[in-house]
């Protein structure tokens, strides 16, 4: 039974959605390292806990929101091979106020991290930011009047979850944003937007039923998924460029070998996640999407390392 509890509790984690939590701490700080100071791993290493611990708590005050609200309804560990999606800790029974509880306890820990950030840096409007992505990832589906219920859930998650955090990560370690930081923001920001896509492609009748307007019910299906591999290409077509570019402007260019080897696991990646959501296998759509990031994630460090 303590074995049950735990695995209850890491499946409600929702493990998979991690990488969209990690690709763009990783290439903010590649873009930023060259210029970095001397505690950049420590930094570094701070920003990932910061951005990963801050994912956890979303995912556990959504799962508190969903669940009070019954959005999450039938959504149970025990049924989660039979359930229209990822299972979730309140519609499993489990007291919505230790959700709760957890949500804040991982929210502490992220605060303490990027404490630790600003003490390292002197970076003090740090602070702002840490408040603003607090409040983002609370009143996404909680509050009265959450803003993922009125077509918002998009806009912000590319906000935060792509310029927001490589951005963010990229001034703790250099004290500076360049363009290339931005697009790389941007293709970050895009595969998040494609997860949450997939995930309400998959949930388009239940949300619709429960009042949630997301892009997806405003599309419609066909449109919907048409939109969601469109981001994900787009996203590739980013990072490709940053690899090219590094490629052109690079001291010692990079090996065709390499450039063609990088360029193949990218569209290998891109085109798994497009076909299964084309075929409206979300199960595994979802999962191959979050892989995405990292994909893209590590084009831009292997592209700034090789050049």
């Amino acid at each position: 039974m303590p074995h049950m509890g735990i695995m209850i509790w890491i499946r409600g984690a929702r493990l998979k959605t991690l990488p969209l939590a990690i690709a763009p701490v990783l290439i903010g700080a590649s873009l930023a390292w060259r210029d970095a100071g001397e505690r950049r791993v420590a930094v570094a290493v701070l920003c990932g806990f910061v951005a990963l611990l801050l994912q956890i708590a979303a995912n556990f005050a959504n799962d508190y929101s969903d669940g009070i609200r019954g959005t999450d309804a039938g959504r149970a560990i025990a049924g989660e091979q039979l359930s229209r999606g990822p299972a979730r800790l309140v519609a499993s029974g489990v007291n919505p106020k230790k959700v709760l509880v957890a949500a804040g306890i991982c929210a502490l820990a992220a605060c303490l991290c990027g404490l630790a950030v600003i003490a390292l840096t002197g970076y003090w409007w740090f602070i702002l930011v840490g408040i603003a992505c607090l409040a983002a990832g609370w009143f996404y589906v909680g509050g009265k009047h959450p803003y993922g219920y009125h077509y918002l859930g998009e806009v912000f998650v590319f906000i935060f979850f792509g310029l927001v955090a490589t951005c963010g990560t990229m001034f703790a370690l250099s004290g500076s944003i360049t363009t290339d930081g931005l697009l790389g923001g941007s293709a970050a920001g895009l595969v998040a937007v494609a997860v949450l896509c997939v995930n309400n492609l998959r949930d388009i009748e239940s949300d619709s039923n429960h009042g949630k307007h997301t892009w997806m019910t405003a599309m419609g299906r066909q449109n919907g998924t048409v939109f969601t591999i469109a981001i994900l290409i787009i996203s590739a077509l980013i990072a490709l460029h940053h690899l090219l570019q590094s490629s052109i402007y690079a001291a010692n260019s990079i090996p065709l070998i390499a450039l063609i080897a990088i360029i193949a696991i990218l569209c290998a990646a891109q085109i798994a996640a497009s076909y299964a959501i084309a075929r409206k296998t979300y199960r595994k759509a979802l999962p191959l999407c979050s892989l995405d990031s990292l994909t893209v994630a590590a084009i831009f460090v292997l592209s700034t390392m090789l050049a």
